[in-house]
């Protein structure tokens, strides 16, 4: 018996150290810093959320902005509370991509197993938000930006590819009264997808990754980027260079 346990002890520890390697360790979601604007609206939405308390708008806003900046147990509690208190797309939308990082975040000594379960959960749940309304573009912004750094971790990298589809339709559609913020997020979340996809036709990703950063840098010249677009860029920059 003792020795059943050693081999079975054994077989865990180095499936573990395998799924490791395959992306199952903990991914380490830095807090990214806030902007002065940023800090002034948190504080607005906080002293706006002391008086409506239960106002799942409120806290969609405020947990939307702890999940971009990776504070992600104080999204959780606060986009809990506005999907259970609202089913509504948006508020599921921001819920689902915490869940996908914590998923990420976490240790798991299954093997990835639990990891892969809960990350496949919140993907279902996302798909779900665009589902209830398809013609949200931030609802279909949240999952571009939660699909597209996945990799091989992602339920559908296809999905992506749907939802770049459908970005260039509605670009087209808006013309110059498109955000410019928009434009640009959309930009750089699409160089991080492409540089992630790898696959057969690796070459053919690695060169639209390359537009659409410089698409990017064009796009964005004399505009003052925000720490989190910064962030955001030396993320998709040091994926460039990892593949070229």
């Amino acid at each position: 018996m003792k020795k059943l346990l050693i081999l079975l002890s054994m077989n865990l520890l180095i499936g573990n150290v395998i799924a490791y390697f395959m992306g199952a360790a903990p991914i380490d979601f830095k807090q990214v810093p806030y902007s002065q604007q940023e800090q002034q609206l948190i504080t607005e939405l906080k002293a706006e959320l002391a008086q409506n308390a239960n106002d799942s708008t409120l806290q969609t806003q405020l947990g939307s902005m702890y999940l971009l900046h990776n504070h992600l147990d104080d999204a959780q509690q606060l986009l809990t509370a506005a999907v259970a208190s609202e089913q509504n797309a948006l508020a599921l939308a921001w819920l689902s991509g915490t869940q996908a990082k914590q998923a990420g975040a976490m240790f798991d000594p299954l093997m990835g197993m639990w990891k892969l379960y809960r990350l496949y959960s919140a993907c279902a749940e996302m798909n779900r938000a665009v589902n209830m309304d398809p013609q949200n573009f931030e609802i279909r912004m949240v999952r571009l930006a939660t699909f597209a750094p996945t990799a091989l971790l992602n339920c559908s990298l296809d999905t992506v590819f749907i939802d770049e589809a459908w970005f260039k339709h509605y670009f087209d559609h808006q013309g110059s009264s498109a955000p410019l913020e928009l434009k640009l997020q959309f930009k750089l979340t699409m160089s991080i997808a492409y540089a992630n996809a790898g696959g057969s036709d690796k070459q053919h990703n690695q060169q639209k990754a390359t537009q659409y950063m410089t698409d990017f840098q064009q796009l964005s010249q004399g505009t003052k980027q925000p720490p989190l677009i910064l962030h955001q860029l030396a993320e998709a920059n040091k994926l460039l260079t990892e593949d070229s």
